[in-house]
């Protein structure tokens, strides 16, 4: 199966010689990952990520928590590939594949990302009765836990907003766009899930934040447009926040860990599978 064509897989057309004077290339300019040497772009988004940690610990430091998890983002990932973008004739959104949503294909999209929560909470929960997470870990959660309506706010607006759109530019849009020009699809979204999962430093939900990074890749891959990676990205933190407003701090702390349901959990792979199904046979049916 081939991914709809994205704009760093064009191939410029070139108008017949007619024995006239030479004919410029047709179709768009080349853009970013057409002129900036792939593994220079490797070590940019290695930086940007350095400085999302620095920023981000920070502000932490500081207790500014609303603002680390917001700012860091936009000023050390938003930022930074927005001024790279200026490199490219192709402008910001074009050269990010950020086009405009259809009703069809983000219907399709929210009960996937809606789907996939409780397998992978609990797959990552499979892995935390063998290797809780460190005190540290848990403190982070407990600081993020809203306070409030205002809390839960802003909050809301660093992890709904700000993350799903920085991290998604950054693993997807940049990352994962970099490694498919230099290895199969498949291979690039894998890749650049692992790297995602590798990035929140927190090891007992390694696999199950692999699976997450995979799948937004996957949905990247095959629709084309980065928002649709965005909204299943902002959906996962979305209800992951709002669980995390209705627990207590006693349930956080609690060494015991809760499993989904299993005939829940079933339910949701059911539902996953046969929407990424339809996702797919929507895709087909457009490029006919």
């Amino acid at each position: 199966m081939q991914p709809e064509e994205h704009d760093n897989q064009r191939t410029p057309e070139v108008a017949p010689d007619a024995g006239g004077p030479k004919q410029e290339p047709v179709g768009p300019p080349p853009g970013l990952f057409e002129r900036v040497n792939n593994y220079l772009l490797l070590v940019y988004a290695g930086a940007c990520l350095l400085m999302h940690y620095s920023l981000a610990g920070l502000f932490y430091i500081k207790g500014m928590i609303a603002l680390a998890l917001s700012l860091p983002g936009i000023f050390a990932i938003l930022l930074p590939l927005f001024l790279l973008s200026r490199r490219s004739p192709l402008g910001f959104a074009r050269e990010f594949s950020l086009r405009r949503l259809d009703v069809a294909t983000t219907a399709l999209v929210i009960p996937v990302a809606a789907a996939a929560i409780l397998p992978v909470e609990a797959l990552s929960g499979f892995f935390e009765r063998m290797w809780a997470p460190d005190a540290d870990y848990t403190s982070f959660i407990l600081s993020i836990k809203p306070k409030g309506p205002a809390s839960f706010f802003f909050i809301a607006l660093g992890v709904v907003a700000a993350a799903a759109v920085a991290e998604e530019l950054l693993f997807r849009g940049f990352i994962q766009r970099i490694f498919q020009r230099n290895m199969s699809g498949p291979l690039a979204v894998v890749l650049a899930g692992l790297i995602f999962a590798l990035s929140h430093f927190n090891p007992p939900a390694l696999l199950g934040i692999a699976a997450l990074g995979i799948l937004y890749g996957y949905i990247f891959y095959r629709t084309g447009n980065l928002w649709y990676s965005i909204l299943a990205h902002a959906i996962y933190n979305l209800v992951t926040l709002v669980r995390l407003n209705a627990a207590t701090e006693e349930e956080i702390v609690s060494p015991k860990i809760e499993m989904p349901p299993l005939t829940w959990t079933l339910l949701s792979l059911a539902v996953l599978a046969l929407s990424l199904w339809l996702l797919e046979r929507l895709r087909r049916a457009k490029k006919q």
